[in-house]
């Protein structure tokens, strides 16, 4: 698919690329969680080892978003999305033959550097192909897909080491990522698109000063930080609380993911027809009422439906600020654009907010409990509501 604005019908084969490349990146990652700790461990590597095996990826991811970003402006989006799925299949081979420390952390660096690529050009690519009266949708499918992902790369990974051992996950995921990559090599550019341009710095700088890029990163970063505070706080108190088994916290977690997966796309297409204000604002405004609620939730099953309304909410703030990235840099048709640039910071906030969430959620939760916790979130989320009605 030409790097050109195109019609629906002529976008579903980009899509799904686009889809399938950042499902396979969040299967990838989840399938990681819950395998790799415990092969860590039989090897004798240390707990602070464990931490900075899987720091590694962030760090990879946060050093390279830009840069490879940037590159996909100057030399095409293709070679990028190539080299995001074939050196990520290598990744998971390396993860599954590694008997050591050292192989580990190489694979885990190679893994965040190649979501780094894939992110940043994948998104750049839509960015390219759609018109803003379709992005917000054709975004919300792509986030859509890394959501099912998220899902099923816990499951995938459980399944598999539990039948055939602890490298039968990591082999799978290799050659999930060959398949998409061999697809990937069809992939047709308009190469004029992609040229022309200055440095790194002289493209980065004016983005930063962007307020309606910056204010979308924000947003990215923000969403994130929410998973951050979540993931690791809320299943301690399941299971101090209300005794849930891991199984049954995985589920109430499956049913925000699912939900956040389902609402992409309509909160995308929503924002193409309202603008993107109206539904960020109403997202935000809900997620500010039910992030505290779940640390108050009576039962369970009020605990799930607030679950699965926190994952509508979150996507309704956080799938409208995608589109927001590209038509915060508009271009003349035939121009080359900075979208792999742009969406390179959006992966940085993403990370970003990756650290600061379970940082600062769980020095709140240490120090003053989880309501406390929670209720700071919130009232974050109302402080950039704020924002966004002041300078959307």
């Amino acid at each position: 698919m030409a790097m050109r604005e195109c019609s629906v019908r002529e976008g579903r084969p980009l899509l799904l690329l686009v889809a399938s490349l950042v499902f396979v990146d969040s299967l990838g990652y989840g399938l990681v969680v819950p395998v790799l700790p415990g092969y860590a461990q039989d090897l004798g590597i240390s707990d602070l080892g464990i931490g900075f095996l899987f720091a590694s990826y962030a760090i990879a991811g946060l050093l390279g978003a830009v840069p490879l970003g940037w590159l996909s402006d100057r030399v095409g989006r293709k070679p990028f999305v190539l080299f995001g799925m074939f050196a990520m299949s290598a990744a998971f081979v390396f993860y599954a033959l590694a008997e050591g420390y050292a192989m580990l952390v190489l694979a885990r660096f190679l893994d965040g550097l190649t979501a780094a690529a894939t992110w940043s050009a994948g998104l750049a690519l839509l960015g390219d192909a759609y018109t803003g009266e379709v992005m917000g949708e054709k975004m919300g499918y792509a986030m859509g897909g890394a959501a099912l992902g998220a899902i099923a790369g816990p499951l995938v990974g459980g399944l598999l080491y539990g039948l055939a051992g602890y490298r039968a996950p990591f082999l799978a995921v290799a050659a999930l990522c060959a398949l998409v990559g061999l697809a990937a090599t069809r992939l047709e550019e308009d190469r004029g698109q992609a040229e022309g341009g200055g440095g790194m710095a002289r493209t980065v700088l004016p983005m930063l000063r962007n307020r309606r890029l910056m204010l979308a990163c924000t947003v990215t970063m923000v969403t994130t930080m929410g998973f951050g505070v979540i993931e690791p706080t809320l299943p301690v108190h399941l299971d101090r609380r209300f005794g849930l088994s891991p199984p049954a916290i995985g589920l109430l977690f499956g049913a925000l993911t699912a939900a956040y997966a389902l609402a992409n796309p309509l909160a995308g297409r929503l924002s193409d027809r309202w603008g993107r204000r109206s539904p960020i604002l109403a997202g935000l405004a809900v997620s500010a009422v039910l992030a505290p609620a779940l640390s108050i939730a009576s039962s369970v099953p009020v605990l799930c439906l607030l679950m699965t309304g926190m994952g509508v909410a979150v996507a309704f703030f956080s799938t409208p600020a995608l589109p927001l990235i590209t038509e915060a840099l508009p271009r003349r048709a035939g121009e080359p654009s900075d979208y792999g640039a742009a969406y390179g910071l959006f992966n940085i906030a993403w990370s970003a907010g990756y650290v600061l969430g379970p940082l600062v959620g769980g020095a709140v939760y240490g120090a003053a409990g989880l309501p406390h916790a929670y209720l700071l979130y919130g009232v974050l989320l109302c402080v950039l509501a704020v924002a966004v009605a002041l300078r959307l």
